[in-house]
């Protein structure tokens, strides 16, 4: 016989909460609590698009204070041509497996009753969230549904693959290395002709402020104003965050391009550079000469490239170089308006935007 389960009510989640809300995220994706706090912190309090009307979320709790289940509200700051709007991103939807059946349908309609003032969109969400989206009839972000992976050094690579067709984890450490000496050169990037000086570091959010990031905005894409910057790139959250400005003979004026690292795989084994932001957006073969420039400056450090949210001219100009396509189980982003709030569908969304590679 099953232990009886004791009932959760659905609550309000506000800023006394953050400390058993840490815990409760850090029960479900394996990480320290006091890191997790920290980021929550940063991410809720901080945030500088944060609206007193706009709670920090919803959640299940039970009745001595432990959470169940979760997801949080992220407001941010959009922008098309002249105009800001204001948009909700989800983060961090948990449910306990105890009472995923039903808790987290629960936790997502609450959620969901925003769109009656505000726009929402989602950029982390699983295919089991996904399932929520469509019963809303939102629709997913374009270019959500993948990932395109450039690969640097592919011993780590090949440790992934043995280790998840079952073998041993001494075994595939060890046949990883003289493997990765036979990858064929199809396989290799073909990033030529990177100049690791067209990246010119930022140091200050002032200084990026002074890049042509203000114009009007010919598709609805973040607010990349100074409270923003400042806070995403330069609160010293991340010790991983590069900033930096691109300009080289095929470009006018520079372009804003941002970067982040995280590990990969079963033991954190592949080191990955995330493209976070390239903005204004600029040519499929600009794109290619900043990522070619980003190649060569981080050659030694990392062992693959992460892209995201490319489009289909973008998309064939790196698969052409070398990258993988990862396909996800379902779409990671959605959005629904359904009071149409939003003056436009043409999207210019970011990995920097929401959760997505935070």
């Amino acid at each position: 016989m099953k232990p009886d389960i004791p009932p959760a009510e659905l609550v309000e989640i506000s800023e006394s909460d953050v400390v058993e809300l840490a815990r409760f995220i850090a029960s479900q994706s394996g990480r320290e609590s006091p890191s997790v706090e920290s980021h929550l912190r940063w991410f809720l309090l901080d945030n500088p698009a944060r609206d007193p009307q706009i709670p920090f979320g919803c959640g299940l709790r039970l009745p001595h204070g432990e959470f169940v289940g979760c997801i949080l509200y992220v407001p941010q700051t959009f922008r098309f041509q002249q105009q800001t709007f204001p948009v909700v991103w989800s983060s961090c939807f948990y449910v306990d497996k105890r009472y995923r059946r039903n808790g987290g349908l629960v936790i997502f309609f609450r959620f969901a009753k925003l769109v009656s003032r505000w726009p929402l969109f989602a950029n982390s969400a699983n295919a089991d969230a996904a399932k929520f989206w469509k019963v809303q009839r939102a629709a997913p972000i374009p270019y959500s549904d993948h990932e395109l992976f450039g690969v640097l050094r592919w011993r780590g690579m090949i440790e992934e693959g043995l280790r998840r067709r079952g073998a041993p984890q001494t075994l595939a450490r060890m046949a990883s290395a003289p493997a990765a000496l036979f990858v064929p050169p199809f396989k290799r990037l073909k990033l030529e002709g990177g100049r690791p000086e067209d990246l010119v570091p930022l140091v200050s959010a002032e200084q990026v402020m002074q890049l042509p990031i203000h114009g009007p905005a010919p598709e609805l894409t973040a607010n990349r104003d100074l409270r923003y910057i400042r806070w995403r790139y330069f609160s010293g959250r991340d010790a991983t965050v590069a900033v930096f400005a691109f300009r080289n003979q095929q470009l006018q004026s520079d372009v804003l391009v941002t970067v982040n690292q995280r590990p990969r795989g079963y033991r954190g084994q592949i080191r990955t550079l995330n493209v976070l932001d390239i903005y204004p957006a600029v040519k499929p073969e600009v794109c290619a000469s900043i990522v070619a420039a980003l190649m060569e400056r981080y050659r030694a450090t990392v062992d693959a490239i992460v892209l995201r949210g490319l489009d289909e001219a973008r998309q064939k100009v790196f698969l052409r170089r070398g990258f993988m396509r990862r396909q996800f189980e379902a779409p990671n982003g959605w959005f629904l308006d359904k009071s149409g709030f939003l003056p436009t569908r043409n999207l210019y969304l970011v990995p920097a935007d929401g959760d997505w590679l935070i």
